[in-house]
């Protein structure tokens, strides 16, 4: 299978002085990253192959989301605090799954080119022959 990203594209989108600097290490996340996508997405390389508008870049970039966020939290760890004297500073970690190799939903309707309307849900419940089919209700 074709690799869509490469170490250099992770560590160039990088942001903070924890720059990882095992590029061996992050090309083998980078492959676990690809293959997940690849089992989400069926057809994912032929969309790509076809040159979908954005999808290669759409992909890298997610890709790099994903190893980045392993990288950035490789234990998993949900929230920690720690603390001296009067002093104390907490993190949380975000996400379903912290530091594991995931897709988010936004990245899920990324790649699968959904397009988000807005709204959780709706029905149209006015009838398309109805003369208030046209009325758009805000």
């Amino acid at each position: 299978m074709a690799a869509w990203t490469s170490a250099g594209e992770v560590l160039g989108a990088w942001i903070g002085d924890d720059v990882p600097t095992d590029s061996p290490l992050i090309d083998k996340w980078i492959g676990k990253a690809e293959r997940e996508i690849r089992f989400r997405i069926p057809g994912i390389q032929a969309r790509i192959t076809a040159v979908e508008v954005d999808l290669l870049e759409n992909t890298v970039d997610v890709v790099v989301a994903m190893v980045t966020r392993v990288f950035r939290n490789p234990d998993g760890t949900r929230s920690m605090s720690t603390g001296e004297g009067p002093f104390s500073e907490q993190r949380t970690f975000g996400g379903d799954t912290p530091g594991t190799l995931a897709l988010t939903s936004d990245e899920l309707e990324k790649l699968r080119g959904a397009r988000l309307s807005g709204r959780a849900f709706s029905i149209d419940m006015i009838p398309s022959t109805s003369p208030f089919a046209s009325v758009v209700v805000a």
